[in-house]
């Protein structure tokens, strides 16, 4: 069990790294993932606590894969795919294109799911889309970009989308996600919590989910501030419903479903998620 003293410098570690607000009900689950990736003696996690407070990167990008959720999953709350494929078709009919962003997308499933859901609404397999895909944890970002999955990872996903969107690996029982969702979405590397995002506005749809709640408050707040100057005028921020505002409220107008948009933004209607292929 990582002792009392090892725990607050790992709590002191994920906020200065990612702005993550470890709390005590999280020293049993680190603890549990320090035993799954061979640092469970006293003297593994001293090493890497000591070789990320020193800065060192391989480190330091080991420290935040510890501390980070991998939470995601094909068409999670179908309702935000629904919203965001119908705002992002009405886009590209306005002005040709939309630009969205799936921040904290983890191992790739919610980016994908977005590029499926976009590629169904314009019935295009090349629609003038550009989904960025960003995380902090570079291993899970890494993962992502292969564009692979096995049979658990995709046990939640329709047999009508499995047969449309991917093809069989070289590796027996895993499968790769079709050209044309693929090279719709781009992936980075990406800290929230950092000084500079190097990326530009106007975003038309802006997933977030399953990210903010680990983050500290004044960092979430930050946070919210800089995406809502990234948004489009009519831009929608999506949250996991589990998830709040707080302070950055009045900065996105009142939400659908989790869906909130900048305060002014024209009245959209909130459809039935699309019947599941």
């Amino acid at each position: 069990m990582l002792t009392a003293t090892q725990f607050d410098r790992a709590r002191r570690l994920a906020l200065r790294l990612a702005g993550i607000e470890l709390v005590e009900r999280h020293r049993a689950l680190l603890d549990r993932r320090c035993r799954r990736l061979g640092l469970a003696e006293e003297s593994g996690i001293e090493r890497l606590l000591h070789a990320a407070e020193v800065e060192d990167p391989a480190a330091s990008r080991r420290f935040v894969g510890l501390v980070t959720t991998r939470f995601t999953g094909w068409f999670r709350h179908p309702e935000h795919f629904a919203l965001a494929a119908e705002h992002v078709r009405r886009k590209v009919e306005q002005r040709g294109e939309a630009r969205v962003w799936s921040a904290g997308t983890a191992t790739g499933e919610e980016a994908y799911s977005l590029a499926m859901a976009v590629i169904e609404a314009l019935c295009c397999e090349d629609p003038p889309v550009r989904i960025l895909a960003t995380d902090i944890d570079a291993v899970a970002l890494a993962a992502a970009e292969r564009g692979e999955y096995g049979e658990r990872a995709l046990a939640t996903l329709t047999p009508a989308r499995r047969v449309r969107f991917l093809a069989p690996a070289a590796q027996e029982s895993r499968w790769r996600l079709a050209p044309a969702v693929r090279r719709l979405v781009e992936w980075r590397h990406l800290n929230l919590v950092s000084a500079a995002w190097h990326l530009a506005g106007p975003i038309d749809i802006l997933f977030c989910r399953n990210v903010l709640m680990y983050l500290q408050t004044d960092c979430r707040g930050a946070v919210l501030t800089r995406m809502a100057s990234l948004l489009a005028p009519d831009g929608v921020l999506f949250l996991d419903p589990a998830e709040h505002l707080g302070g950055a409220a009045p900065l996105f107008g009142p939400g659908v479903n989790s869906a909130h948009r900048r305060p002014g933004a024209p009245a959209w209607r909130n459809p039935s998620p699309s019947p599941e292929p």
